[in-house]
């Protein structure tokens, strides 16, 4: 391709929807977002740190263990509403920002019907369950003294974003014959960004619980899971300095006295996949439950929309402006089976329980539409880079002697997915909780969850703009139940 063929093609691409940026591209974080749990269940459960396996009884079992549906005494109808707080302390080359979001929603709303028996108990659940919730921000600012960039990262793949927008050009041999892209850019540049992640996964429940045998349960659900994700990023490169007084493309001497790189990138999911789950109990005398659940590996279909715009800025006030571009792509991710054991002790006027579930996330895998390149390169890099893991949950429930209130603590802890990640990226919640139970009919619970891990994010390639993070959230669940 010669020289003017190559500027020629600039001014096509100046004016045509573009999909191969390598701004964005599917990667292993896409599957991790629907792998790990949500927390959100219902306010006795999530008081108890959801250690939920082996207690039921009430409308939550459908997502924990469908044989505790089987323990229910009456038909109910359950309603909850959350709050979400989410708080970024992020810290980027020795400077500290925070940011913060939030979000308040329905989040279940169930009905639980136990029908007449000649003996033992069969109980069916039919409702909407908020499975999880993306609400999630981070924003960064810091100079960045190495010779690295976002706009470098892009030439070293002849991405056409740089190109496009006159800060890299291409070069050509002795025949005139194109050989790659390169810039003049060697890094030295103030680093700035925001972004605000939003979004659901919402779940529709059909489950039954069964006694069995006496004391024995079964129970099973199927789950109908739909949701969208947005990812809106903000990112900027600037020359603060005066590094860059040359042309940043020597066929324009308007780009030189380079300023401003920025880009936003916008992702977009529609998801939806069908989920199966198979639990047991077993009620010995009323005082030690033990149980178990199993969660069938889970396929995705999603619905991808990629948004990207996006300006230069030079000296003498000159810009070049990206022509906003969107391109859509469908594909599919499986999430892995998980499979929970628990065990739980009934003391009169206090309950006790405990709960494992494993999860192999190296067992996350890509598949459908995408280039298999890409397919078969994130589904190595997740056997490589991913583990099994253990999430642990432990809950009480204490019951204040002559009355019908309840109090509840619990604790959550969700292992780091990655190997050899220190401990500190682990996921810890912790979680407290009341409920009162009014007459025959009525019952009204609330929760409290505190999360706090630590974790980091690059803007492009490896540990070169990289964003530590310190992540705290705050999630408060009303639940009000009708005994009927």
């Amino acid at each position: 391709m010669n020289t003017f063929i190559k500027y020629l093609y600039k001014s096509i691409l100046m004016y045509l929807v573009f999909s191969g940026s390598m701004i964005f591209a599917q990667n292993s974080n896409d599957a991790l977002r629907l792998t790990i749990p949500g927390i959100i269940s219902n306010a006795r459960a999530l008081g108890m740190g959801n250690s939920y396996a082996t207690l039921g009884n009430d409308y939550a079992s459908i997502i924990f263990n469908p044989a505790g549906l089987g323990l229910a005494g009456k038909s109910e109808i359950t309603g909850s509403l959350y709050y979400r707080y989410f708080e970024n302390t992020a810290t980027f080359f020795g400077n500290t920002n925070y940011h913060k979001n939030s979000y308040t929603g329905l989040n279940q709303f169930g009905l639980l019907l136990k029908t007449p028996t000649t003996q033992g108990s069969l109980v069916f659940a039919f409702g909407y369950q908020k499975d999880k919730d993306y609400t999630s921000t981070i924003s960064f600012d810091g100079y960045n003294p190495n010779n690295n960039s976002m706009i470098q990262d892009l030439t070293s793949y002849n991405d056409d974003v740089p190109f496009l927008l006159g800060l890299s050009y291409p070069l050509f041999d002795i025949n005139d014959e194109y050989i790659k892209d390169t810039t003049n850019i060697e890094g030295r540049l103030n680093q700035s960004g925001t972004v605000y992640q939003e979004g659901y996964i919402d779940r529709y429940s059909f489950g039954t619980g069964i006694e069995a045998a006496e004391k024995v349960y079964v129970g099973f659900s199927i789950n109908y899971l739909n949701g969208r994700y947005t990812g809106d990023r903000e990112y900027y490169e600037e020359d603060v300095n005066n590094f860059y007084v040359t042309p940043t493309d020597p066929l324009d001497p308007k780009t030189a006295g380079f300023n401003t790189f920025y880009f936003n990138d916008i992702l977009s999911w529609n998801m939806d996949a069908w989920e199966f789950r198979f639990g047991f109990l077993f009620n010995w005398f009323d005082f030690l439950s033990i149980g178990g659940s199993a969660k069938l590996a889970t396929k995705f279909k999603i619905e991808e929309n990629y948004y990207l715009d996006g300006y230069s800025e030079f000296n003498k006030n000159y810009s070049i402006e990206l022509d906003p571009s969107n391109s859509g792509l469908k594909y599919n991710i499986t999430t892995p089976a998980e499979f929970t054991l628990g065990a739980s002790l009934d003391l009169s006027l206090l309950k006790v329980s405990g709960q494992a579930t494993f999860i192999d996330y190296s067992q996350m895998k890509f598949s459908g539409d995408l280039v298999k390149d890409l397919i078969s390169g994130n589904n190595k890099i997740i056997k490589e880079n991913f583990r099994p893991v253990i999430n642990y949950n432990l809950g009480a429930e204490l019951r204040i002697p002559f009355t019908q209130i309840r109090g509840r603590a619990g604790i959550m802890y969700l292992p780091s997915p990655y190997d050899n990640d220190p401990e500190n990226f682990d996921r810890v919640y912790l979680t407290l909780g009341a409920g009162i139970i009014a007459g025959d009919a009525l019952r009204f619970d609330v929760a409290y969850s505190y999360g706090f891990w630590d974790t980091y994010g690059d803007n492009y390639s490896t540990n070169q703009s990289r964003v530590f993070q310190k992540i705290e959230t705050h999630t408060i669940l009303i639940t009000t139940t009708i005994m009927l």
